[in-house]
């Protein structure tokens, strides 16, 4: 599960921009003011963070099925104004029952970057005419290597402290990476990544990608529940449902 922690929840916002109409489809102007904000028209933000009792019934339905879940966590949610806090000082109920379910068992903290977006200039807040969704992406290759390093140690470090680490798995915003940014992560204790590409126990790091498994975010909670979680899960009814970091660990012996 994607997007815990991220504040994109609450910035990354735009509109439908084409509508089909029988085998054509034309241009509309979703993005216009505050039509982005209005459904149907609006495609992602703003929504709000899963709360602690919601956490509670994800642990009481995994526990129920048998299975783990891997939970990708943008450590640091970006304020208005761009300031950071620390997912643990942000939503402090939150991350008291996540770290129940680590040391349960059932959750695996994942790093989902620091931030999930771009700061400079305060790219990350929504537009008058236009939608920002590029700008909710951390590891383009135009960030500076020093700054991909930096926000990938602080997030490995504010996690580790939270949840009680090692953060081993790092699934990036976006499923936007570069060959740069695995390496600093392998630096940092990173050792598998999760995200949008085919699975592979080549290059620096293995990649377990998303067909390994059933992947979704957040969002899909907050709107479904956790009667959502549990229909996903009785839908997997007899099938192993473990962590990432368990599949890269048998994709590294040649198991998987």
């Amino acid at each position: 599960m994607d997007d815990v922690g991220a504040a994109s929840k609450r910035h990354e916002v735009y509109g439908l921009t084409r509508i089909a109409v029988r085998r054509t489809r034309i241009p509309f102007p979703g993005n216009f003011l505050w039509l982005k904000y209005l459904p149907p028209i609006k495609r992602w933000g703003p929504y709000r963070e899963l709360t602690a009792p919601e956490w509670q019934g994800i642990l009481e339905a995994l526990a129920a099925a048998r299975a783990r879940m891997t939970v990708a966590v943008t450590a640091a949610w970006v304020e208005d104004d761009g300031r950071l806090t620390p997912f643990p000082a942000k939503f402090p109920d939150a991350a008291r029952v996540i770290r129940e379910g680590v040391e349960a068992g059932l959750l695996e903290v994942a790093n989902h970057g620091l931030t999930h977006c771009l700061l400079v200039d305060r790219a990350f807040r929504p537009r008058l005419f236009g939608g920002n969704r590029q700008y909710h992406r951390e590891f383009y290759a135009f960030v500076p290597p020093e700054v991909q390093e930096a926000n990938i140690a602080r997030a490995q470090a504010i996690l580790t402290e939270a949840f009680g680490g090692p953060i081993v798995t790092l699934v990036p915003p976006g499923s936007l990476l570069q060959p740069l940014t695995v390496e600093l992560a392998r630096r940092h204790g990173v050792r598998f990544l999760s995200y949008g590409r085919a699975t592979s126990r080549e290059g620096t790091l293995p990649v377990v990608g998303d067909e390994c498994g059933v992947v979704f975010h957040d969002r899909d909670l907050v709107l479904g529940g956790v009667a959502w979680l549990r229909a996903r899960l009785g839908a997997l009814r007899g099938r192993e449902v473990c962590f990432v970091r368990e599949l890269g660990a048998r994709l590294l012996s040649g198991a998987l």
